[in-house]
């Protein structure tokens, strides 16, 4: 079973969405389509943090992974300038990531992976106790 904690802290301009349990290609798409339907709504533009740590482990191909970054980078309801960050401490979570990151193509998205905490935190520009769950 897949659970994900996925909300906006409007006052830091930040998303942050925990998926729990196993991500596959249905998840993955119920988390952008949230990131798109707050994106549409959200005028001013909003960073993201995505914490790949509490997965047990992750069923993506990399053509899903392509589909996903291929989605995102069609997506531009403003020109807004945004970070995406993801963060894992395990090497799946870590090359899915860095796969997502290879293949999206989008100006105004800017994407990293981290395996620390505070420096995520610190290119996000918020305190990191707002990463921590």
């Amino acid at each position: 079973m897949t659970m994900v904690d996925i909300y906006v802290l409007p006052g830091d301009s930040l998303l942050v969405a925990r998926p729990k349990g196993i991500l596959d290609a249905r998840t993955a798409e119920e988390i952008v389509k949230f990131i798109e339907i707050k994106e549409a709504a959200i005028e001013t533009g909003f960073n993201r943090f995505c914490d790949l740590t509490y997965l047990a482990t992750i069923h993506l191909s990399p053509a899903h992974v392509l589909q996903l970054a291929a989605r995102r980078g069609a997506f531009n309801p403003n020109d807004i300038h945004v970070k995406s960050a993801f963060f894992a401490t395990d090497i799946l979570g870590l090359k899915i990531a860095n796969l997502y990151k290879r293949l999206l193509n989008s100006p105004r998205i800017e994407v990293r992976v981290w395996s620390n905490l505070p420096a995520a935190a610190g290119w996000l520009g918020v305190e990191r106790k707002l990463l921590e769950f």
